[in-house]
């Protein structure tokens, strides 16, 4: 819901109940002021009737529907004015309505007079109908008025803010430059703007680092393993005893894991950093192919079975080079997991990538087959990173990968995008 939104229904929520409680106190001003415009009314038709009396008119003639005149006790007190409420019929309307009545007695002439009187009055009813007719015209006027205003507030005092969200969406810690936010008036959104620029620009710093940082290790660290290598390729060379010979092969074996994986771990960090972008469609069904030539030495040596079942002409958008690597790491995966004379089969379809491979049972759970450094097997040529960086590719373009194992075939399926 958007704020501008919620500001109206609540605004709205308080208007109503400010109408609800102005209506009940206008209700009772109005009733109150009706039956005290009425009172005065009937006491002056009391005291024009007395005065009539007074004047030489019979009471006969004065006593007519709706006034009242009685003779009563000399003796007594005069009965002072007063008023109170009564139900008799209308003549008009022919029902009964609420009437107002007041009576009070006059001394005339040595007479005693009583003179009462009576007068319809507003009902409850017609007072709680007006009233309700114009609060609903009075809200039917409000949401009309709030719905305008709203919408031209949204345009004008929200558009900042609207335009910083604009920006944020925009933004981008890799490219050069900080985050350009809209100039305001407003001074809740100038300090939101200048929040967000200290932000930023401390995110893009400490990526510039960490991405430098991650480059220079890489980098230093396979140097002097490059030169290990090559001392211990020279040391091979040589005449040795066999004993010598198998620490040397063993040494050299371990430089070239750590090798391999010191180039896995910067290419994870540059995954998770988001530096391959899909720019436009490339032909999967060609970068397949072009996969399986590469292992096809690889698979023949090691005497695997090779099945494929790839479909023509499959394009998607995907970054050329994450593709390359996805492709060449769950190749690689399914040949060095699997058995002897074992067999591989692959099939491409629009939009799905199913790669099959016999092999042992993993040792662990399936569901931490993607974590990194977890190997579904203790085979000494993996540095258990491969399926770590299947998912992290798949994770970034919003592919889907799964892994299955049905004794004895093992089943990776990436389900790529439209």
């Amino acid at each position: 819901m958007k704020i501008i939104t919620r500001l109206t229904l609540y605004y709205l929520g308080v208007t109503l109940i400010v109408l609800l409680v102005g209506g009940f106190i206008v209700y009772n001003n109005v009733q109150e002021e009706v039956d005290k415009e009425e009172s005065l009314e009937l006491k002056g038709w009391l005291d024009n009737t007395a005065r009539r009396i007074q004047n030489g008119t019979p009471p006969e003639k004065l006593n007519v529907d709706p006034v009242q005149v009685r003779i009563i006790d000399p003796s007594r007190p005069e009965i002072p004015f007063s008023v109170y409420d009564t139900v008799a019929m209308h003549r008009h309307l022919q029902r009964m309505e609420r009437h107002l009545k007041a009576k009070a007695s006059y001394h005339i002439n040595g007479q005693h007079y009583l003179i009462s009187a009576y007068d319809v009055v507003v009902e409850a009813d017609d007072i709680v109908d007006a009233i309700t007719k114009s609060a609903v015209r009075i809200i039917a006027l409000l949401l009309l008025f709030v719905t305008i205003s709203s919408m031209l507030i949204s345009r004008r005092i929200l558009l900042p803010f609207q335009n910083t969200l604009k920006a944020i969406r925009n933004f981008n810690v890799r490219r050069e430059g900080g985050i350009r936010l809209p100039s305001t008036s407003t001074h809740e959104f100038k300090q939101l703007n200048s929040f967000l620029a200290d932000m930023t620009a401390k995110a893009q710093a400490e990526y510039k680092a960490l991405k430098e940082f991650s480059e220079n290790a890489s980098h230093e660290m396979l140097t002097p393993l490059a030169i290990i290598r090559g001392k211990l390729e020279l040391l091979a060379e040589t005449d040795n005893k066999d004993e010598q010979a198998r620490l040397i092969t063993a040494a050299h074996d371990a430089v070239e894991k750590l090798s391999r994986m010191g180039q896995s771990l910067a290419l994870l960090t540059k995954l998770s950093n988001q530096e391959f972008e899909a720019t436009e469609p490339i032909n999967i069904t060609q970068s397949v192919e072009d996969t399986l030539g590469t292992f096809a030495d690889l698979i023949e040596m090691k005497g695997l079975r090779l099945s494929t079942n790839i479909a023509k002409n499959v394009n998607l958008k995907f970054n050329p080079v994450l593709a390359d690597l996805l492709l060449t790491n769950l190749l690689s995966n399914a040949i060095r997991h699997n058995t002897e004379h074992g067999a591989i089969d692959v099939k491409l379809s629009n939009p799905k990538l199913v790669i099959r491979n016999t092999g042992p049972a993993p040792d662990g759970p399936l569901e931490e087959m993607f974590k990194r450094f977890r190997k579904g097997n203790q085979s000494k040529d993996s540095i258990g990173l491969g399926l770590a960086i299947v998912k992290q590719i798949c994770d970034i373009t919003g592919a889907k990968v799964s892994y299955t194992f049905d004794d004895p075939w093992h089943t990776l399926s990436v389900e790529f995008t439209a």
